[in-house]
């Protein structure tokens, strides 16, 4: 990701606890040593879950408590045990000239390993005196993963798979997503826009189905 912003070039391990300091992740062997701490300290309260493999990292592009708040509070975690990465930013209408452009650049980095078969964008937003989430709130299927506002699918699609998409881009053997230009919870043209790209997806089978019981 440090080619979608100038801002994500460096990273640091975030603490654990308030005594803990930040790892520069350029510091291999101190980052191997607190994430192999980690995983054994985890190991031992649930033996069980030692199979699964590594609990991953947590990352931050910033070295301290105070930075992280002022420069939106962005994390990168890799969880190896559960396959999954996740990247969160706080505040990006107030930290970039084109969110859009900074998130589609983010997520083009993230989708372009090969092992990425799915991606989404959840989006957090205040309306009037309610704190609303995308997938919690606002997308269409209970029983399949949502796109959100852009995405990744591991499949090409065209313009005639997926009408109401605000852009669409090959890469590799997929396409990114995008639903809307500015995905706003509190707009309702906008959430239509979004939803009709999840029905769209899910007719061509590329909306992954997460309760096989639910139809």
């Amino acid at each position: 990701v440090s080619h979608a912003h100038p801002d994500f070039t460096s990273w640091w391990l975030m603490p654990r606890t308030a005594k803990e300091k930040y790892v520069p992740f350029s510091d291999r062997e101190a980052s191997i040593a607190r994430i192999e701490d980690s995983d054994e300290k985890f190991f031992r309260e649930f033996p069980v879950a030692r199979p699964r493999g590594s609990g991953g990292v947590l990352l931050s592009n910033v070295s301290s408590g105070r930075e992280w708040s002022r420069r939106g509070r962005v994390s990168l975690s890799i969880t190896p045990s559960a396959g999954e990465v996740r990247f969160e930013i706080s505040g990006m209408a107030d930290l970039y000239a084109s969110p859009t452009d900074v998130a589609w650049s983010i997520l083009r980095a993230l989708a372009s390993h090969q092992g990425v078969s799915f991606a989404q964008t959840n989006v957090l937003q205040r309306v009037q005196d309610e704190l609303l989430l995308y997938s919690a709130s606002r997308s269409v299927f209970p029983h399949r993963e949502f796109l959100g506002w852009m995405g990744y699918v591991n499949d090409i699609v065209t313009d005639t798979d997926v009408p109401n998409a605000a852009r669409l881009e090959v890469l590799g053997k997929g396409t990114l997503v995008l639903s809307v230009d500015d995905l706003d919870l509190g707009n309702a043209a906008s959430i239509m826009q979004a939803n009709q790209v999840e029905i769209s997806l899910a007719e061509v089978g590329l909306l992954p189905v997460t309760d096989a019981g639910l139809n």
